[in-house]
């Protein structure tokens, strides 16, 4: 997780990508100071649910924003530059994103900004779309929307040229062949920026405390923030990103999936991250909400959030990929680097969720600067260096308080604990309990993270009686047994 920048444009080589995402417990929000009252935040077939291989048929879309282009034998759709007016992307054709490709133009926190312009972008099921340049991103800006509604039978895939088969004759720089059909070592991520979504939600990093904080967000992607707690930036539904995530510098850089400021009249469900270059998925403060995660293989945090986000999550998967070295912390969760107790506070309540370590660096869960949070029905396992982990006074204060809460965790690392404090907040919950891992794979010699005996013999809690938003799922962790297995048939990876 990076943090609070200041500006920058996006001026990097293609081969900045080769640089390894930022790693290691010591990672930094480090923070942008923030103009006034607008403040810098910080493949193949079966259970990959389609192949990314190429193939390119069908018509491109009549639009200004959308040119015919040859890549090799196939005809494809490149898109580029500031789409201002309504774009639906069918399936067919490859889609190609050129450099940092911007639906709508900013409207500003009220939707009053001189020169604001909304647009929405919808995505039918089954499109592919890959980064045809090294720092490609696609960025949804306050006031526009995402409608990206794919099946899990075909998914929406948001990729990179070099795993859709395209990198070598694009001439990109370290170029690689797609993943053969089986092959289930995979190395390979930042080939691409990513997907970044810009609402007018509530965030809390503006120094200068203004009526309403705005903020710059990292990678030349756009401002985001404002005062629209219900602001609804779309629709995400059986989306996968893949290979993207992009480190310009210490203090600049894409995730695969990036939530800034956006507001819970947004949908996400059925969402994959996968072998992000930095952190697979981030939320920059606002209040969204999301259901079936599925984060594997990042390069430094696979699911994060900061400056005073406030949404609930339900059903997540995290599985480090062994191959990724840099792989830090299942959850890195911050309120504000800068004050651990500026308000509004980061508190998200999050349901069901089983965290697999495969790197042994980071913390499955490391809770820190000041965050609150209601955490239920968590199983947390593999190598991971530590299972929990709480840092600095005024975390524990949110615990003491009873703004901080595990209830209904199973942990199955070799430490448990990071010190005698966090053991001592994980104790506060007689539910809590720690163990053997029962955890097993859904095919032979593969990721295990469905339940066993162990793990389904936790006293959990029924989300349905925290909030209306949750379903059904009085168990711990993320898939109770393999008859109720929602990851099957639309991932990548999790499931080779």
């Amino acid at each position: 997780m990076t943090a609070l920048k200041t500006k920058t444009l996006l001026a990097v080589a293609a081969s900045a990508l080769a640089l390894a995402a930022c790693g290691g417990d010591g990672t930094s929000e480090l923070q942008n100071p923030g103009d006034t009252g607008s403040n810098p935040g910080t493949g193949g077939g079966g259970n990959n649910g389609g192949g990314n291989g190429g193939g390119s048929t069908g018509a491109c879309p009549t639009h200004p924003n959308v040119t015919k282009v040859t890549v090799g034998t196939e005809e494809h759709c490149r898109i580029s530059g500031e789409i201002t007016t309504n774009l639906t992307l069918t399936a067919g054709p490859a889609y190609q994103l050129i450099d940092n490709v911007k639906v709508g133009k900013d409207v500003g926190f009220n939707g009053q900004a001189a020169g604001g312009v909304s647009a929405v972008l919808s995505i039918d099921p089954g499109v592919r779309i890959y980064g045809g340049t090294r720092i490609a991103q696609l960025s949804i800006q306050r006031g526009s929307r995402i409608n990206a509604q794919g099946t899990a039978a075909q998914p929406i895939v948001l990729s990179s040229a070099d795993a859709m088969g395209y990198a070598t004759t694009l001439g990109l720089a370290n170029a690689r062949s797609p993943l053969a059909a089986g092959v289930r070592d995979d190395p390979y991520s930042g080939e691409w920026g990513g997907l970044q979504i810009l609402g007018r939600g509530v965030i809390n990093n503006c120094p200068a405390a203004p009526a309403v904080c705005e903020a710059e967000a990292e990678g030349g992607s756009g401002k985001y923030g404002g005062n629209v707690p219900n602001d609804n930036s779309g629709t995400l539904k059986y989306v996968r990103v893949e290979y993207a995530g992009v480190r310009f510098s210490e203090t600049n850089e894409l995730n695969s999936i990036a939530f800034w400021g956006v507001g819970s009249g947004t949908t996400v469900d059925y969402i994959q991250a996968h072998n992000g270059g930095d952190d697979t998925v981030e939320f920059f403060g606002g209040s969204v909400n999301a259901k079936h995660l599925v984060l594997t293989g990042a390069d430094d945090d696979s699911f994060d959030w900061t400056f005073g986000w406030t949404g609930k999550v339900q059903h997540v998967v995290i599985a480090q990929n062994p191959l990724q070295a840099a792989g830090d912390a299942g959850y890195e969760a911050d309120n504000n680097e800068l004050g651990f107790d500026i308000l509004p506070r980061s508190a998200p309540t999050i349901s069901n969720v089983t965290l697999v370590g495969n790197t042994t660096a980071g913390a499955g869960l490391r809770l820190r600067r000041g965050t609150a949070g209601k955490l239920y029905n968590h199983v947390v396992s593999g190598n991971f260096q530590r299972g929990l982990r709480i840092d600095d006074a005024p975390t524990f204060a949110q615990a003491d308080a009873g703004n901080l809460s595990l209830r209904s965790f199973y942990i199955s690392t070799a430490t448990p604990f990071h010190n005698a404090q966090a053991q001592a907040v994980f104790a506060k919950d007689a539910n809590n309990r720690t163990g053997a891992s029962t955890l097993s794979a859904n095919t032979a010699g593969g990721k295990a993270y469905i339940n066993g005996v162990n793990e389904n013999g936790v006293t959990s809690v029924d989300p349905r009686t925290i909030d209306a938003f949750f379903d059904a799922a009085p168990y711990a962790g993320a898939v109770r047994d393999p008859a109720s297995n929602w990851t099957l048939n639309w991932t990548r990876w999790l499931n080779d």
